[in-house]
């Protein structure tokens, strides 16, 4: 049963959840409960239109809600919004010919993963606000890693629950890199600070306690108990079947959007435009709380 009298689910196999009629610049404790038990009811997005005029002190309050957010320490600093580090911002602002926002071109594979699972705590969510959107292209697909894992064959099932996976940093920035080619190689400080570390590739929600599957293809150096070639077959398999219609959608963005997704059950991708003809720009936030059942630093001494 959905948790507010006017939302709809975004999938036909019941994930995302579109909340509508409400005003996030005005929460109460009553709005509050809702978004939260929606959040968690939504097997990991929540989207929340018009809302074009939430303060950045608002948008803050919003994230909170989900978790501790996030000073976004590890970005240029001329990425984060003036006076508010919480909010990173994204996409093709420039000013004096400098860029003013994160840009990390997308080319026509959509690049499907969950954010960070390369670092320990890992943000548990984020969420994107959209201020400018392209009139074409531009989407962010979203698919819901639980309800995929649900629909799997129990012989599937047996296989993958053991399995770890080793998310890496700098395997994510070497791929980057080649469609970004002004993105730099990963310092020897930052390859210190963000060391690869192992995660299972079934991961149990440590709120709902839903299982999900956590194939983050492009963070996964490598899974532990296979050869190369027979991972990389099993992670294409397990995000074929988990991007399906019925678990995936594709999101176009208008000014005011509000999409919040939860890392430890979701993933998304996104789709490329014509940042010749365009202007993009989004704020992103992210929150950090309690982990998935599993994770563990690797020891690199």
């Amino acid at each position: 049963m959905p948790i507010a009298n006017s939302c709809s689910y975004l999938t036909s196999s019941g994930f995302g959840l579109e909340l509508n009629d409400l005003d996030l610049a005005d929460l109460n404790d009553q709005t509050r409960d809702i978004l939260v038990k929606a959040f968690y009811q939504s097997g990991g997005v929540l989207l929340i239109r018009n809302q074009q005029h939430l303060t950045p002190k608002q948008l803050c309050d919003f994230a909170a809600l989900f978790g501790v957010v996030e000073k976004n320490e590890k970005y240029n600093p001329d990425f984060l919004l003036p006076d508010y580090p919480e909010i990173l911002r994204l996409g093709t602002l420039m000013e004096e010919g400098k860029r003013k926002a994160l840009w990390i071109k997308s080319d026509e594979e959509l690049l499907w993963h969950s954010d960070d699972t390369f670092r320990h705590p890992q943000p548990i969510g984020s969420c994107l606000y959209c201020l400018t959107a392209p009139k074409e292209g531009a989407a962010t697909w979203y698919a819901g890693m639980n309800h995929a894992y649900d629909a799997l064959s129990d012989d599937l099932k047996k296989r993958i629950n053991p399995l770890t996976a080793v998310h890496s940093y700098d395997h994510l920035n070497e791929l980057l890199r080649q469609t970004n080619p002004h993105r730099p190689p990963l310092s020897e400080e930052l390859k210190a600070n963000l060391p690869p570390i192992t995660r299972p590739l079934v991961a149990e929600h440590p709120v709902t306690h839903n299982k999900s599957i956590y194939a983050t293809n492009i963070h996964i150096e490598r899974i532990n108990e296979m050869d190369d070639k027979q991972a990389r077959e099993l992670l294409e398999e397990l995000l074929s079947h988990a991007t399906k219609p019925e678990f995936a959608f594709a999101h176009a963005w208008q000014p005011g959007d509000l999409v919040l997704w939860d890392n430890r059950c979701t993933m998304h991708a996104p789709s490329p435009f014509d940042d010749n003809k365009y202007e993009r720009l989004m704020y992103r936030l992210t929150m950090n709380g309690e982990q998935i059942v599993g994770a563990v630093a690797l020891n690199t001494a």
